[in-house]
C-alpha cells in the first residue's frame, strides 16, 4: 500500500510542476500618459554594459563596480568617483543579478563615494555584502523552493524560485515603479535589463526608459550615405532596391520591445522577475510567460544573451540616439565582460575522440557557436562604419573601453589571491593561470572561494589597466 501512496504522491509532485504559469500585466489605459516621464540627460554620457555569465558575471562585475568606484575623476577643483558619472546600466542574465543588487542597494546620491581614504565607510560596507552576496548558491536555495512549493522539475516555475530568493535575500520586492523613484532622484543609474522574445527573436528590454529612446533609424540613415552621388563606388538603381528589401526586414530586429510598446502597466513587477527573465537558459531555466490582461496572446521572454551576451547592443543603440553624428554630445560605454570564452573550451575537444560528448558536458556550445559569429560580424561592421565615418560617431565623440576577466595580467604564484595558494603549484605560470580563470564555469553559484577571489582580483587588474583610458576620457569631456 505505502509504494502506490509514494508513486501518487511523486506524480502529484511532477505535475504540479507541468501547469505554466503565466505573469498578466494590466493593460495601459488608451491615450494614458507614459507611465514614467522621461528624465533629462547631460552633455556628456556614461554608461556600463554588464554581461552575461551567471554567478561568475555577478562576481566579477560587483569587484570592477567596486575597483571603479575607487578611481577618481577631476571635476573642476574637487574629485569624483567614475561611479558617480554613471547614468545608464545595461546587462544580461548574471550581469542583470549583479545590476539588480547594485541599483537597489547602492547608497543614495548625497552620500559621498569616496572618502579620505579611498571609499567612504558607507561604501565600503556596501561593496563588502555586494561581494558576498553575488557568491551565494543561488542554485541550491531555487532547487529547495522548487520542492517546498511542489514545482518540481519545471523550468519556467525555476525562473520564479530564483526571483523569490533574490527578493528575500536583497532585492526586498523592489518593483520598477520604486527603480522608477530611485532613477528619478538620481541614486542610481538608469536600468536596461535585456531579454530575447522567443516569439520573434527581438530583443526585450525592461526598463523605465521611454521606447523612443531606442528609435535610433539605423536603416535610414545607411541608405542615404548609399545613395550618395560622390561614393567611390556608386550603387546602382537595381542594387539600391535589393540592399532597401534586405534592410527593412532586417530593421525590425534593430528595435527592442518594451512593455510601453506593448501597451503593458508594468509598475508593480518586481525587478527580481525581469533579473530571471533575463537570465533563463531553457531548458534548465523559463522562459517566463507574459500577457497583457484582456490580451490574447502571449510573450515568451527568455534569455538576453543568446544573441548579443553583453549588455552593450540596447546601450550603443541608445547612445547613438542620444549622440547623433556631428552632435556636441559624447559618451563613454564601459563593458563588463564576464563572458565565457568561447575557445576555453577548446584543448578539452582538441583531445576527444567523442565529439558527442561536447553537448552533454556543454549544451550551450551550439548557442556559443552562434554567438560567436554574431559577435565577430557585428564588430567588424561597427569598425568598418567608424573608420570609413559613416553613420556612427567618430571616435571622440563615442569610446567603448572593455574590461574582460580573462585580460587580468598575472605575475605568477605570489600573486594568487590567498584561498587559491593551495590549488596551484609554486611554479604556476601566468598563462596557467589565466587559463583557470577562463575556465570558471557558467553557474548560479560560485563553485570555490578561490573562483569567486579569483574573480575579485581579475576585475581590479583590468580596471587598473583600463584606468587611465577612463580617466582620460571623461576629463577631456567634462
Amino acid at each position: 500500500m505505502i509504494r502506490p501512496i509514494v508513486a501518487m504522491m511523486s506524480a502529484g509532485l511532477l505535475l504540479a510542476g507541468c501547469f505554466a504559469k503565466i505573469h498578466e500585466l494590466p493593460a495601459q489605459p488608451e491615450h494614458a500618459e507614459a507611465l514614467f516621464a522621461p528624465l533629462s540627460d547631460q552633455d556628456f554620457m556614461v554608461g556600463l554594459a554588464v554581461s552575461g555569465g551567471g554567478s561568475r558575471a555577478a562576481t566579477f562585475a560587483a569587484g570592477a563596480l567596486e575597483a571603479l568606484a575607487e578611481v577618481p575623476v577631476r571635476f573642476g577643483t574637487e574629485n569624483r568617483s567614475v561611479l558617480e558619472t554613471v547614468s545608464y546600466m545595461s546587462s544580461v542574465s548574471g550581469g542583470s543579478l549583479a545590476t539588480a543588487y547594485y541599483v537597489t542597494n547602492k547608497p543614495p546620491k548625497s552620500e559621498p563615494v569616496l572618502g579620505v581614504n579611498g571609499l567612504s565607510p558607507r561604501y565600503r560596507e556596501f561593496f563588502s555584502l555586494y561581494k558576498t552576496a553575488m557568491q551565494s548558491n543561488f542554485q541550491r536555495s531555487a532547487l529547495f523552493r522548487q520542492l517546498a512549493f511542489f514545482r518540481a522539475l519545471n523550468p519556467t516555475k525555476l525562473a520564479y524560485s530564483l526571483s523569490e530568493v533574490w527578493d528575500e535575500d536583497f532585492l526586498g520586492h523592489t518593483t520598477f515603479a520604486q527603480l522608477y523613484k530611485r532613477e528619478q532622484r538620481g541614486d542610481i543609474p538608469r536600468v536596461i535589463l535585456n531579454g530575447t522574445v522567443y516569439n520573434s527573436g527581438r530583443r526585450f528590454a525592461f526598463t523605465t526608459l521611454p521606447a523612443s529612446d531606442f528609435d535610433y533609424d539605423f536603416i535610414e540613415l545607411l541608405t542615404k550615405e548609399l545613395k550618395k552621388p560622390d561614393r567611390p563606388v556608386p550603387v546602382t538603381p537595381e542594387g539600391m532596391a535589393i540592399i532597401q528589401k534586405g534592410l527593412e526586414r532586417a530593421s525590425r530586429q534593430f528595435l527592442p520591445l518594451t512593455f510601453e510598446r506593448i501597451g503593458a502597466d508594468y509598475r508593480e513587477l518586481p525587478l527580481s522577475l525581469a533579473v530571471a527573465t533575463s537570465a533563463s537558459f531553457p531548458p534548465v531555466v523559463g522562459p517566463v510567460t507574459y500577457q497583457v490582461a484582456g490580451r490574447p496572446t502571449y510573450l515568451h521572454i527568455g534569455d538576453g544573451g543568446l544573441f548579443d551576451n553583453l549588455g552593450t547592443e540596447s546601450l550603443t543603440t541608445l547612445f547613438l540616439k542620444k549622440i547623433p553624428k556631428g552632435s556636441s554630445k559624447s559618451g563613454l560605454i564601459i563593458v563588463i565582460d564576464t563572458s565565457f570564452p568561447f575557445d576555453a573550451g577548446g584543448p578539452g575537444l582538441d583531445k576527444s575522440d567523442k565529439g558527442f560528448e561536447v553537448f552533454r558536458d556543454d549544451p550551450s556550445r551550439i548557442v556559443g557557436i552562434m554567438e560567436e559569429r554574431a559577435n565577430t560580424y557585428q564588430t567588424l561592421l561597427w569598425h568598418s562604419l567608424r573608420t570609413e565615418g559613416v553613420v556612427l560617431p567618430d571616435f571622440a565623440h563615442l569610446r567603448i573601453v572593455v574590461l574582460k576577466h580573462v585580460d587580468a595580467e598575472w605575475t605568477g604564484y605570489d600573486d594568487l589571491p590567498e584561498a587559491c595558494r593551495n590549488e596551484f603549484s609554486a611554479d604556476v605560470t601566468p598563462a596557467a593561470i589565466k587559463q583557470a580563470v577562463s575556465q570558471i564555469p557558467t553557474l548560479f553559484k560560485i563553485k570555490t572561494p578561490c573562483h569567486g577571489e579569483l574573480l575579485l582580483k581579475a576585475a581590479r587588474k583590468v580596471v587598473e589597466q583600463s584606468r587611465h583610458r577612463i580617466v582620460n576620457f571623461i576629463e577631456a569631456h567634462q
